[in-house]
């Protein structure tokens, strides 16, 4: 598995999540990489699953954090709601209702 088809596989917590993370890990900091939009289709899948109950809190504040912290990821169209989602805090937590709302806004 490549660098990108790692990323691709947490972005979209896809069925190769875990074997994912552990070939990022074996990846150097690479100055030439290529970067990857995580846009507002892949945010409502992963709000998606959480709502379906694929996953749950703590995934998806790992998820955004993981977003926040990889120069491969541009997520400038969705910063506002990875920035909620990373600290919940500020939105008063991770809830169904507050995810619901969440994708109201967004589809």
């Amino acid at each position: 598995m490549n660098r990108q088809q790692a990323l691709q596989q947490i972005i979209t917590f896809g069925e190769q999540r875990d074997a994912a993370v552990s070939a990022l890990a074996q990846f150097g900091w690479d100055p030439s990489f290529e970067v990857i939009s995580v846009d507002s289709h892949a945010l409502i899948l992963v709000l998606t699953k959480y709502m379906s109950g694929d996953i749950d809190a703590d995934d998806l504040a790992l998820w955004s954090n993981f977003i926040e912290c990889r120069d491969e990821l541009d997520y400038s169209d969705i910063e506002g709601y990875i920035y909620a989602l990373a600290d919940p805090e500020q939105m008063g937590g991770i809830s169904l209702a507050n995810i619901d709302k969440m994708l109201t806004v967004l589809c």
